[in-house]
């Protein structure tokens, strides 16, 4: 679990109904905080009065909340809705039973740490958002090095969409019978994998 000063500590049990009442939400993400979702806690806030780091325009401070599941699934759904009513980025910890998992929205987009990955955050930096940044990079893999991080997540979500049409391609020879049709995916595989090459060499 995340270790921070007790300054920091918040340690606060936020009821699920503060976020699933709210009149927009469609019916299914309410099912989902109810059948799917135990705890809310409202764990950390770190901030320029809790660990002496300056606040930005774009970034004031960041919490940390704990997440406690009925069962193992992806909780996309309820992560955008909790960020949508709390005008700070948030660090979810994520518990099913003996599984955990870490969370970040960024950019509208959610991004999720593999389930029991033992990643260290470094919560300190110029300020509250270098501190955000580590964040989304411990979390997405990116070196702490990047300076662009939108462009840098750019290259690995189209490494990612590439990687996706290639299993599609690789699915459809599968069930080909015509073999000149199986050259054709066939080359478009290699096309694939050679653009995926030059975004690997452009990291």
């Amino acid at each position: 679990m995340i270790e921070l000063p007790k300054a920091c500590v918040v340690d606060k049990f936020i009821p699920k109904k503060t976020f699933y009442e709210k009149v927009n939400i469609p019916n299914s993400i309410r099912e989902e905080f109810v059948d799917k979702l135990s705890k809310i806690y409202w764990k950390y806030k770190i901030s320029e009065d809790t660990i002496n780091v300056s606040k930005t325009e774009n970034v004031e401070e960041i919490e940390i909340f704990e997440l406690e599941l009925k069962e193992k699934y992806n909780c996309k759904n309820i992560i955008k809705v909790i960020t949508k009513n709390i005008p700070y980025p948030i660090l979810f910890y994520i518990k099913y039973e003996n599984d955990f998992q870490y969370a970040i929205k960024y950019n509208d987009e959610v991004f999720f740490s593999e389930w029991n990955d033992n990643i260290s955050f470094i919560f300190s930096g110029l300020n509250m958002e270098v501190i955000y940044d580590n964040i989304v990079k411990t979390i997405t893999n990116i070196d702490n090095k990047v300076k662009d991080l939108d462009s840098e997540i750019q290259r690995k979500d189209n490494i990612i969409r590439l990687e996706n049409e290639i299993v599609k391609f690789e699915s459809k020879i599968r069930s080909e019978k015509q073999f000149n049709i199986k050259v054709q995916y066939n080359e478009q595989i290699s096309k694939l994998k050679q653009k995926i090459e030059e975004l690997k060499n452009n990291g």
